[in-house]
């Protein structure tokens, strides 16, 4: 059999650990590698393609990290009920408390979703270039699959660099007697070189966005949008801002601010819309599949008397996550997002529940953490916080069947919105002496935002750059690995993130490797755990 040499997850070599730090599975021969068979025709190669899909999105399924991203930075803090949630989970994960290390089961979770993901990427790439397609179709179908792997084993590699700052690649072996157990960790440097490798690959194979017309395909704009990621964690400027406008120009356009999170027509409406670059998509038909965000960012403003339970309200609330006080500093009432992404008031809509005694309001009225109601009635810190406002990017309405009960969706997880290559955009070619069209890029989110160019700016530095990053990007996702790349994530924590203020340390710009991985392996732990 003809040697293929490519970059497997070690997860090929070794069963994935448990936290209880199990043995590693007897190999024998009767365990000989079957992929090559799985993989031996073309709808193989798509239903190996398909394994990768279903893994990454598990990580958004599960309670304890399906907001995994947004936690910990300066624009966000703990909900009143961050406290239900496991400790080594999403409140260690916001707090830097010391359960969140390397026994972690929610770390390990997140960990083998994106391994076995890289794992199924890697299969479908090296026996993808080895597959001999029968016609021009099958070779098109075969190149589509390629690029495919190419973007999300970069997409994945990215997430692990950005986390952890390190991981352990070997290569693969064709049967078990050429299995290698010799794992070396590679740096952050050289993970973001295989992103920049992968996502230039991509960029060859893969169509643009609209010729896809699917928002859970990667594209080319995704591909050039990885790849701008990965140059400005390498500090090339001008290759970054050239990646990124290689997503600007693929054809996709900006949407308006009140479409881009919107459900409207469903999975081929604004789901769908041309702004959103890659989202990981969620079948209502599969109801044994939901994902758990769209709950998370919801205060808990159905304890306050005459204000109901409803979808329009907001649906079940879990309070997990809250925008910090910070994040609110940074809008002014004229900045259109202020009002398209965030719900600011609840609606007094429940007759019955009102309580007189609190002061003098009807149906129909809007209640803020400030109003005078409101304020008669909390009784403790907590209290004072269910009409905390919120973002509402998350949110889900009735599309596809939810009811105010259920603490659980189906709208996709928006993985790359194209305004995000604007602003990596900006930054490049401002640190790149390229003030001008820095401010082009930058000054089109800002008109869009506002309707007019009289919010324009018309110079830019660091702090300008951080804080529309937050106006725009918020609770998307991508706040922390910009923090980090900045080398400002602790400092702003600390300042404006009072959850985490108390407890976050040097080390936790990094991730602990779980423990089962380090035993087995014999690799070393990250510094500080």
């Amino acid at each position: 059999m003809k040697k293929i040499n490519f970059y497997l997850s070690i997860f090929s070599a070794l069963l994935v650990f448990t936290s209880c730090d199990e043995d590693i599975i007897d190999l024998t021969e009767r365990d000989r590698l079957t992929t090559e068979i799985a993989v031996a025709n073309i709808d193989g190669l798509e239903t190996s393609m398909l394994d990768v899909y279903v893994q990454a999105r598990s990580l958004h399924e599960n309670n304890e990290i399906s907001l995994y991203k947004q936690c910990g930075t300066d624009i966000v803090t703990s909900g009143t009920n961050m406290v239900d949630v496991n400790a080594g989970g999403m409140l260690g994960m916001m707090e830097y408390g010391n359960a969140f290390d390397a026994s972690s089961g929610s770390l390990e979770d997140i960990f083998n979703g994106l391994y076995l993901s890289l794992d199924r990427c890697n299969v479908v790439i090296a026996f993808g270039e080895n597959f001999e397609a029968a016609d021009q179709e099958e070779e098109d179908r075969k190149n589509t699959i390629i690029g495919e792997a190419y973007a999300l084993r970069a997409y994945v590699i990215l997430e692990l660099a950005e986390r952890w700052d390190t991981a352990a690649i070997v290569p693969l072996p064709n049967s078990v007697d050429d299995i290698v157990f010799d794992v070396e960790l590679l740096s952050r440097d050289v993970l973001m070189e295989k992103v920049v490798e992968d996502a230039t690959a991509a960029t060859l194979l893969l169509k643009t966005r609209l010729e896809n017309n699917d928002v859970g395909k990667p594209s080319k704009e995704m591909a050039y949008l990885l790849l701008a990621k990965a140059q400005m964690w390498l500090g090339n400027w001008e290759e970054a801002a050239d990646a990124a406008e290689g997503v600007i120009s693929q054809g996709a356009q900006l949407q308006p601010l009140d479409d881009i999170f919107g459900l409207q027509g469903g999975k081929t409406g604004e789901e769908n819309n041309q702004e959103l670059i890659f989202s990981w998509i969620f079948n209502p038909a599969d109801q044994n599949r939901p994902q758990r965000t769209v709950q998370m960012y919801v205060p808990l403003y159905d304890r306050v008397p005459g204000i109901a339970r409803t979808l329009e309200q907001g649906a079940r609330p879990w309070s997990r996550l809250s925008p910090s006080d910070y994040y609110w500093t940074l809008f002014d009432e004229e900045d259109g997002r202020l009002n398209a992404w965030h719900k600011l008031s609840w609606t007094v809509d429940d007759a019955d529940a009102i309580d007189t005694s609190l002061g003098d309001i009807a149906v129909g009225d809007e209640l803020t953490s400030e109003s005078p109601y409101f304020l008669n009635w909390a009784s403790n810190d907590n209290e004072l916080r269910y009409l905390d406002p919120t973002t509402t990017k998350t949110w889900e309405d009735a599309t596809y069947g939810r009811t105010e009960a259920e603490a659980e969706g189906f709208r996709n997880i928006i993985v790359y919105r194209l305004s995000e290559a604007y602003i990596i955009g900006a930054e490049a070619h401002w640190r790149n002496n390229n003030e001008g069209r820095a401010l082009t890029l930058i000054n089109t989110l800002r008109e869009r935002a506002y309707g007019n160019s009289s919010h324009n700016f018309t110079s830019l530095d660091q702090e300008t750059i951080i804080e529309e990053h937050a106006r725009e990007l918020g609770h998307e996702g991508h706040r922390w690995s910009f923090m980090k790349r900045l080398g400002l994530l602790i400092e702003r924590v600390r300042l404006h993130n009072p959850s985490a203020a108390p407890n976050i340390q040097d080390r936790n710009v990094r991730w602990p490797i779980p423990q089962g991985f380090v035993d087995q392996v014999g690799v070393e732990q990250n510094t500080g755990y």
